[in-house]
């Protein structure tokens, strides 16, 4: 588990963040967009007043996700790893949720995050 920099976007709720250098971000609507992985941070939103940066766990390493933009693979990049929307999971066909506040990886059915107690509804 590793810490990224990521935004929220306000509209779309999708969490975005970047995973390496020159890895450009944007968010599901087109909202708001992140750059620079682990090396710097640069956002980008219509509303700019709207958008805080946060720092949230990803359950892959360094080396994952530099790889995956890389040899664009694309794993964790056609889905923002940490949002509420649901993403299908490439190794087992299933669908896995992430808390967009804390980031843990929560039940199909959860309403509820279990650590932190986010609304998921």
């Amino acid at each position: 588990m590793i810490k990224v920099n990521a935004i929220t976007c306000p509209k779309c709720k999708d969490t975005i963040y970047s995973r390496t250098r020159h890895d450009f971000r944007s968010c599901s609507c087109g909202e708001v967009n992140i750059d620079g992985g682990f090396d710097y941070t640069k956002i980008g939103a219509k509303n700019i007043k709207e958008i805080q940066i946060k720092r949230i766990n990803v359950y892959v390493t360094k080396k994952e996700l530099y790889d995956d933009w890389n040899f664009k693979k694309d794993k964790y990049a056609l889905h923002p790893v940490l949002s509420s929307a649901e993403c299908k999971n490439n190794d087992k066909d299933k669908i896995v949720r992430f808390c967009p506040n804390c980031g843990i990886k929560l039940d199909e059915k959860s309403k509820f995050c279990y650590k932190c107690g986010f609304d998921l509804r």
